[in-house]
């Protein structure tokens, strides 16, 4: 936020964001985009709402009628679940089949899209990082797991393989990679570190107090690159081993930071009506 933005008073006149998950308590992103809401001297604020797994579908009913609703964020584990509730999916949430921001239009209806992946890559390309020819390891084929999949093979990476303690998850995510991207060789499996580079972990697996890394990590090597999407703690398990190791530890942060770039276009803040 500049020295002169101040976030707007909420009143009967305010617009809503909201982001929604179960948990919720782990989201950084009304502290991300209520500044920019106030930079823009926009009347909108930036809200978290937990919305149980098992009120799903009676909650986002009820909320997405809200008149002063803008627009939503999606985090685990609805990516998914919310696609049959929008009426446009933009292309890379089609590809990925789940989304993660959704827009309500003039007209009333809403546009989805996911920005989990290609928000990866732009915070990578920010630290000089570049997902071309690489050869991926990724850990977690949920609705996040996915956008990063796509989002590495769609930015030019050799491989990927996919694992997942859900195996037929994972088979259906290196199918879906393979479809949309024939020249990037895919497989499904045990995780393996030999023939690897990179190491993404895409699960929940290290936010909670107590969790360990995602997978074991005998194998890893010192010159492999270990990125975490995890938001908080910003220490994951997996990173603290990693980076005693000696590899190169990306961070939840380069996500973020990408994905709100591009969310911000998305959502047209600061543009004109």
């Amino acid at each position: 936020m500049s020295d002169t933005a101040q976030q707007a008073i909420i009143d009967g006149a305010s617009r809503l964001y909201i982001i929604i998950g179960d948990p919720v308590a782990q989201v950084k992103s009304p502290g991300v985009y209520n500044p920019k809401f106030a930079d823009a001297g926009m009347n909108t604020v930036f809200v978290p709402a937990h919305v149980p797994s098992a009120q799903f579908d009676e909650v986002m009913r009820g909320i997405m009628r809200l008149g002063n609703l803008d627009g939503l964020m999606v985090t685990v584990p609805h990516k998914s679940r919310i696609m049959p509730l929008v009426d446009r999916i933009l292309p890379m949430g089609a590809k990925v089949g789940a989304i993660n921001a959704i827009r309500r239009e003039a007209d009333g209806s809403w546009t989805g899209d996911m920005f989990d992946g290609t928000g990866l890559i732009r915070g990578l390309t920010r630290r000089d990082i570049s997902m071309k020819g690489r050869k991926v390891m990724l850990v977690g084929a949920g609705g996040g797991g996915s956008a990063v999949a796509i989002a590495v093979a769609d930015a030019g990476a050799a491989a990927v393989s996919v694992f997942d303690a859900d195996s037929a998850k994972a088979e259906a995510l290196a199918a879906r990679i393979t479809q949309h991207y024939p020249a990037c060789i895919v497989r499904h499996g045990a995780v393996a570190f030999e023939g690897h580079d990179t190491l993404i972990n895409a699960t929940p697996i290290g936010m909670a107090p107590g969790d360990g890394p995602p997978v074991p990590l005998d194998g890893l090597r010192p010159d492999m690159l270990v990125i975490d999407i995890i938001m908080k703690p910003e220490v994951t398990p997996l990173m603290a081993h990693a980076r005693a190791l000696g590899c190169a530890v990306i961070g939840g942060k380069a996500m973020l930071e990408g994905q709100a770039e591009q969310v911000v276009e998305f959502y047209r803040i600061g543009a004109a009506p």
